[in-house]
């Protein structure tokens, strides 16, 4: 999902074209910048994503904090990349051909399925205070 948005910003931005201006959207910095956020969080999440599936097959003391970190993270790198990837397209972003606002939508679904954001925070927030998780 987060790769499907940044992936449409930058063919989107590439490609749509600011006529007074003979350049394309990805000429103007601050559209290179969030696009370059974007990218960035995502690679963090990525990472994050991986280390906890190496944890997980190779378990050691921290896999149950990264167990619940890794979806909040991940659904919260979805809200921001999506977020931005619906500003930095426009109202092109709402068109189907660039499935934007479909990943802006599907990320959103991700907060509210169990367990939430604030839920697996809680949770980690006990296991680093040492406090029983249940």
């Amino acid at each position: 999902l987060s790769q499907g948005a940044v992936d449409a910003s930058v063919r989107h931005t590439s490609a749509a074209r600011l006529e007074h201006l003979d350049q394309s959207l990805s000429a103007l910095p601050t559209i290179r910048a969030q696009l370059a956020k974007m990218s960035i969080d995502l690679a963090c999440t990525r990472s994050y994503v991986e280390t906890t599936a190496g944890r997980l097959a190779e378990p050691v003391d921290d896999t149950v904090l990264h167990v619940l970190g890794v979806k909040a993270a991940a659904n919260d790198a979805a809200l921001r990349i999506t977020d931005a990837a619906m500003r930095v397209c426009g109202g092109a972003a709402f068109s189907e051909h660039l499935q934007t606002d479909r990943y802006f939508r599907d990320a959103r679904a991700g907060s509210v399925m169990a367990p939430t954001a604030d839920v697996l925070y809680d949770f980690y927030g006990k296991a680093i205070t040492g406090q029983p998780l249940f």
